[in-house]
């Protein structure tokens, strides 16, 4: 019996439902939540951070205290993403507005104005920014400056871009992030 198929179409069918299967058995991405407490971000922060601190209402954050600052992020491979950061700018009087550009594996994402007083900020990610295993997630900010240097009987030295309480990257499907 001859095949209804044209010549080298059962072939395609082949290879399209076996990459079907594929797509269908790799795992689902998972949520990555990196809090800033010494608990749950060991080993995560690679360079520009600072040691962890507390807020006056306890919650513990680092500083980025260089112009750029990454952490590592350990991924399941490409999936578009959602990274959500709770962060909020180093400031003083007259201080100019602070921005930070976001990067995956140098993949830039997105610059954005980091506005005073904490705030929850967005950025989608393409999945071929992301790879199986460990990723770098750098921000990059337009200016790190020292509390000495601009406010009056400050002694800090450090130089200060912006604080971090925490960095959620969620998968995202069809409609949006997936609940947890």
């Amino acid at each position: 019996m001859r095949s209804p198929l044209r010549p080298g179409a059962a072939s395609f069918l082949t290879l399209t439902l076996a990459l079907a299967a594929a797509a269908c058995s790799r795992p689902e991405p998972r949520t990555v939540f990196l809090n800033f407490d010494a608990e749950s971000s060991t080993g995560s922060l690679i360079s520009g951070w600072s040691g962890f601190e507390k807020t006056a209402a306890g919650d513990s954050f680092a500083w980025a205290q260089a112009r750029e600052a990454s952490v590592a992020v350990t991924a399941d491979g490409p999936a578009d993403r959602l990274i959500r950061f709770r962060a909020w700018p180093f400031g003083w009087a007259e201080a100019p507005p602070q921005t930070v550009t976001v990067w995956v594996n140098d993949v830039r994402l997105e610059t954005m104005t980091v506005w005073e007083g904490p705030r929850v900020y967005s950025t989608a990610s393409p999945g071929p920014a992301w790879k199986s295993g460990v990723n770098v997630l750098r921000f990059d900010f337009a200016w790190a400056e020292a509390p000495k240097d601009r406010i009056p009987d400050a002694a800090d030295t450090r130089t200060l871009a912006a604080a971090f309480d925490w960095i959620e990257i969620l998968p995202v499907g069809a409609g949006g992030p997936r609940n947890r």
